[in-house]
C-alpha cells in the first residue's frame, strides 16, 4: 500500500505543476476577464457581460505577439463596433435575421479564414453571433454600443500596456532565431558532428517565416513591406536550408582557409542573431554590415562552390539589410502589385467553388446560424439562444475536430450540471454568486479549451449566472436540453451539407501540390521571354509552402501506420527538394538573356517535366492537368551549353523528379 502511494505522488506533483503552468500561462486573460466583467456589471448591467467574453477573445489572440501595430488593432476594434450594429440590425424581423445570417458568416470567413488559418473567422463571428442572442430595443442597444466602445478602448490600451512592460521578453524574431540555429548548424558541420535534430528545427523555423509573411499578405501589393522583408528572409533560408540538408558537402571548405572562412560565417551568424536586424535601425546593423563587406570581399577571392555560396548568401542578406534600413520610403514598387484582374478572381472567384475549404465551410455555418437564430427569433424565450450558442462553438470546419468537441461538451455540460446543483444551494446572494462565477471563470481560462474540463467550467459558470433569474432545477434541464438538441443539430449538418473531413483535405492539398508545380513550370517557361513579377513568384512560393506545412501537420492525424506516413513523407520531402531548385531556376533564367537554342532546351525540359508529373499524378489518384504538349518526337535534354549553375539545378531537379516517379510506381506495384 505504501508502495502504491509512493508510486501515485510523482503522478500528483506532476499534475499539479502542470495545472500550476497552465494557470500562470492563463493569468493575463483571467485578470482581464475579471476586470472586464465585473466593469461591465457595475456600469452597464448584468445583461451585458457577453460584451466582457466577446472582447477577452480578441485580447487573448493578440497580447502576446511580439509586434501589433496600432493600425491593425484599431481596425479589429472598429470591426467589432460595426458587427454590433449588424447584430441588432438582424434582430428586428425574420427577414433580416436570414439575409445578415447568410451574408456575415461568407464575408468573415472569406476574408479571416484558410485552410491554413481555419479558425480565423472566430473572433469577429462570435461576436456578431453572441450579440443577436438578446435582442433589445433601442435604449438597449446605445448600451450595448457604450460598452462596446468601453471594452475596446480597454482591449487597446491593456495590449499596448502589457507589450511596453513586458517589452524584450515576448520572445526573439523568428529571423534571430534562424540565424543562431543555422550558426550552429554550420559549426557542427565543420566539426562533424549529428545535425539531424538542428535540422528538424531549422525546417520548422523556415515553414513558421513562409507562414509569417503568408499573414502580412497587402490589399494592393502581394504582401506588405514588413511582409516583404520576411518573404525575402524565407527565400535567403530556403535556399540556405536547402544547401545544409542536400549538398552539405557543397559547404565543406577544401583547405584551412576556407575553414577559418567558414567559421567566421558560423560566427557571424549567430552574432546576426543577436540583432533585430530587420527594424531598420542602422546603429544596430552597421556593424553586421561592415563585417559582412569584408567576409564577401574573402568569399569572392575564390570561385569554388563552397565561396560562390557563400558569396550569394552574403549578397542576398546585404540586400535585406539594405531594405530593411529603407522600408520607410517605400520598398515595394510596382512590380509586388497584384493586377486588379487577378485580385478579383484568386481572392474573390476562387472561392465560390464547391471543393473550396472556405465554401463548404461558410455554408454549413450559414445553415446553422440562419436556422438557429431564426429558432432564436420565433421561439424566443430568455434562454433559447443557448441552441444556437452550442451549435456555433461546435461547428468546427474539419468534421473530426467537430465531433470530438460534440462528446466533450455533452459530458463537461452533463459534469457541469451534476456541480452546480450540489454548489447552489449554498450560494443564496447575489455576492455570492458572483464570487461563484469569478471562481468558474479562472478554471475556465486555466484548463484547455475544448475538453470535458474546460466545458464543465463553463457549464458552471453559465448556470451560476442564470440562476439569478430562474429556478435551479429549469436552469440544468433547459441547459442539457439545448446542448443534446445543438448536438444532433450539428451531427446532422456535419454528416450531409458540404461534409469537409481531415483525410479530404489532406488529399485535396496534395492535389494542390501538384497543381502548383505545374505551375511553377509554367512560370518558368514564361521567364524565358518576359519578365520576372516578383508578385506572382512571391504568391507562388508562400502558398506552396503553407500547403506543404499543412499537409505535414494534418498526415499524422490521416496516416495511422507508420509505413504509410512515411511514404507520404518522402513524398514531401521529394517535392520539397524540387520546389527549391525550380525557384533557384527562376532566378538564374532572369538575370541573362538566352538565344533560341537554349530556350528550345528549356521549353523541351518543361514538356518532358509536365508529363511525367502527370503520370505520378495518375499513379497517385489524383486528378491530372488538362493542357499539356505532346512529347511524341521531342528531344530530352537536361544542360545547356556555358550554363553550369542552371544544368546543374535542371539534372537535379530531373533526378528528384526521378526518384519520385519511382516511389510511387513502387507503391503502385
Amino acid at each position: 500500500m505504501n508502495l502504491n502511494n509512493q508510486a501515485r505522488l510523482p503522478q500528483f506533483h506532476d499534475r499539479a505543476e502542470s495545472v500550476r503552468t497552465q494557470f500562470l500561462q492563463a493569468l493575463p486573460v483571467i485578470v482581464f476577464f475579471l476586470i472586464m466583467f465585473y466593469s461591465v456589471i457595475f456600469l452597464f448591467g448584468l445583461e451585458y457581460t457577453i460584451i466582457a467574453s466577446l472582447v477577452t477573445v480578441i485580447f487573448q489572440g493578440n497580447y502576446k505577439k511580439r509586434k501589433v501595430p496600432s493600425a491593425p488593432l484599431l481596425g479589429l476594434l472598429v470591426q467589432q463596433i460595426i458587427l454590433l450594429g449588424l447584430a441588432y440590425a438582424a434582430t428586428w424581423n425574420t427577414g433580416l435575421c436570414l439575409a445578415l445570417n447568410l451574408i456575415v458568416p461568407f464575408w468573415l470567413i472569406f476574408t479571416k479564414s484558410s485552410q491554413f488559418n481555419q479558425l480565423g473567422y472566430f473572433s469577429t463571428l462570435m461576436t456578431f453571433t453572441f450579440l443577436q442572442f438578446l435582442p433589445v430595443g433601442w435604449n438597449g442597444f446605445v448600451l450595448q454600443l457604450e460598452a462596446m466602445i468601453f471594452c475596446c478602448i480597454f482591449v487597446f490600451i491593456t495590449i499596448k500596456l502589457y507589450h511596453w512592460m513586458n517589452r524584450g521578453k515576448l520572445g526573439i524574431c523568428t529571423e534571430r532565431e534562424v540565424m543562431k540555429l543555422l550558426g550552429r548548424i554550420l559549426e557542427k558541420l565543420l566539426n562533424e558532428e549529428d545535425i539531424s535534430e538542428d535540422l528538424k528545427d531549422l525546417f520548422r523555423l523556415q515553414r513558421l517565416l513562409y507562414q509569417e509573411a503568408n499573414d502580412k499578405r497587402g490589399k494592393r501589393h502581394v504582401v506588405t513591406t514588413a511582409g516583404k522583408l520576411q518573404y525575402m528572409f524565407a527565400l535567403l533560408i530556403q535556399r540556405t536550408t536547402y544547401l545544409v540538408s542536400n549538398q552539405s558537402e557543397a559547404l565543406s571548405p577544401a583547405d584551412e582557409n576556407s575553414r577559418g572562412l567558414a567559421l567566421e560565417l558560423a560566427g557571424y551568424m549567430q552574432k546576426a542573431g543577436e540583432i533585430d536586424f530587420l527594424s531598420g535601425d542602422r546603429r544596430k546593423t552597421r556593424l553586421l554590415k561592415r563585417d559582412r563587406r569584408r567576409l564577401l570581399a574573402e568569399a569572392e577571392k575564390e570561385k569554388d562552390i563552397f565561396h560562390r555560396h557563400v558569396a550569394n548568401f552574403f549578397r542576398m542578406f546585404l540586400f535585406i539589410l539594405h531594405q530593411a534600413e529603407v522600408k520607410e520610403r517605400g520598398i515595394l514598387s510596382e512590380q509586388w502589385e497584384v493586377p486588379a484582374k487577378h485580385q478579383f478572381r484568386e481572392r474573390i472567384l476562387a472561392h465560390f467553388r464547391p471543393d473550396t475549404f472556405e465554401m463548404r465551410f461558410a455554408l454549413r455555418m450559414s445553415v446553422v446560424l440562419m436556422s438557429g437564430m431564426t429558432f432564436n427569433l420565433l421561439f424566443y424565450d430568455e434562454h433559447s439562444y443557448w441552441f444556437v450558442m452550442n451549435a456555433f462553438l461546435l461547428l468546427r470546419p474539419m468534421y473530426e475536430d467537430s465531433n470530438y468537441r460534440m462528446r466533450t461538451r455533452f459530458l463537461g455540460t452533463a459534469a457541469g450540471c451534476i456541480l452546480v446543483t450540489l454548489v447552489l444551494p449554498f450560494c443564496d446572494t447575489m455576492a455570492s454568486h458572483l464570487i461563484l462565477s469569478g471562481i468558474m471563470i479562472v478554471c475556465m481560462y486555466t484548463a484547455t479549451p475544448g475538453t470535458i474540463v474546460h466545458a464543465l467550467f463553463v457549464t458552471c459558470f453559465a448556470l451560476s449566472m442564470t440562476t439569478l433569474a430562474m429556478g435551479e432545477t429549469m436552469a440544468v434541464f433547459l441547459r442539457m436540453a439545448y446542448i443534446a438538441g445543438a448536438v444532433l443539430f450539428v451531427l446532422i449538418i456535419n454528416k450531409f451539407f458540404f461534409p469537409t473531413s481531415l483525410g479530404s483535405q489532406v488529399r485535396y492539398n496534395f492535389q494542390l501540390l501538384f497543381h502548383m508545380h505545374h505551375m511553377y513550370l509554367r512560370m518558368l517557361e514564361d521567364l524565358l521571354t518576359n519578365h520576372l513579377d516578383y508578385w506572382c513568384i512571391c504568391d507562388a512560393q508562400i502558398q506552396y509552402h503553407a500547403v506543404l506545412a499543412q499537409i505535414r501537420t494534418d498526415l499524422p492525424q490521416v496516416e495511422k501506420d507508420d509505413k504509410d506516413r512515411e511514404y507520404y513523407n518522402k513524398i514531401l520531402n521529394i517535392t520539397w527538394c524540387m520546389a527549391s531548385e525550380i525557384q533557384q531556376m527562376f532566378f538564374l533564367v532572369k538575370h541573362k538573356k538566352r538565344g533560341l537554342k537554349a530556350r528550345r532546351i528549356m521549353e523541351r525540359y518543361i514538356c518532358y517535366t509536365d508529363y511525367v508529373l502527370n503520370q505520378i499524378q495518375e499513379m497517385l489518384h489524383l486528378k491530372k492537368e488538362k493542357k499539356l504538349m505532346n512529347i511524341d518526337g521531342m528531344k530530352y535534354q537536361r544542360h545547356i551549353e556555358g550554363e553550369p549553375e542552371l544544368s546543374s539545378l535542371m539534372t537535379q531537379y530531373a533526378r528528384n523528379l526521378s526518384r519520385l516517379y519511382v516511389l510511387v510506381l513502387r507503391r503502385v506495384r
